[in-house]
């Protein structure tokens, strides 16, 4: 007998919002509150302090790349933990086919560490600015729903040590990827490890005037993709 878990589409397909997709979901969260917090009581314990130090490592330093440096490391330290109950999975790719918006600061070090050419005229939002850009945000985000990662190989990250930000701080954490799927018109709600907190410490330490965008315009896709 099929369960719903059988029902994952590959990565990047997006799926009508149809009765029986939209049925699978809504099972789905009944009792997923608590299975989640089951699972993050068995990280009650875990010393943050590391986390601290290393996000204190990031504020004192004296460039920006080496910012987002500590940065990655801090937010390697957030996720380390909990990646072991989280349904990510190598070759899951559905978070790549979704917006990842990232600094001038982040994509100027993943340009130097990969040598892809970077687009020096993306770059349309700041954080200080983004209710007034509300609206543009938002349909930069929906322009990317669909759209494959520029460095997205075969279902699998092709810059995984140089991974933006917003990607290592993102983590399932059901036991597999039926929520993560793309359903056209519709938001669906995955039960994300809360690193809001860490997501804030990153734009007041890199500078709220950064410039801000999705990565496919810092890295468009070249013919040879």
């Amino acid at each position: 007998m099929k369960t719903d878990s059988d029902f994952v589409v590959p990565g990047g397909q997006v799926q009508t919002s149809a009765p029986e997709v939209m049925g699978r979901i809504e099972r789905r969260w009944e009792g997923l509150r608590e299975r989640v917090e089951a699972k993050l009581q068995t990280l009650k314990g875990v010393d943050r302090r590391q986390e601290s130090r290393l996000l204190d490592q990031a504020a004192k330093a004296g460039t920006v790349a080496k910012r987002v440096t500590w940065l990655r490391k801090a937010a390697d330290s957030v996720t380390g933990s909990a990646a072991p109950l989280a349904a990510c999975r190598k070759g899951c790719s559905h978070c790549c086919h979704i917006a990842v918006m990232i600094s001038r600061a982040e994509a100027l070090v993943i340009a130097k560490e990969t040598g892809a050419p970077m687009n020096p005229l993306a770059g349309k939002y700041t954080m200080a600015n983004v209710d007034e850009d509300s609206e543009s945000y938002k349909a930069a985000t929906q322009e990317a729903f669909g759209k494959p990662c520029t460095f997205l190989k075969d279902d699998v990250c092709g810059i995984y040590s140089s991974r933006p930000l917003q990607c290592r701080l993102l983590l399932n954490m059901d036991e597999d990827a039926l929520l993560c799927q793309l359903v056209e018109g519709s938001t669906i709600n995955v039960p994300y490890l809360n690193t809001q907190e860490h997501h804030v410490d990153s734009v007041v330490i890199l500078g709220a005037h950064q410039d801000y965008d999705d990565i496919r315009n810092w890295f468009p896709m070249t013919e040879q993709q």
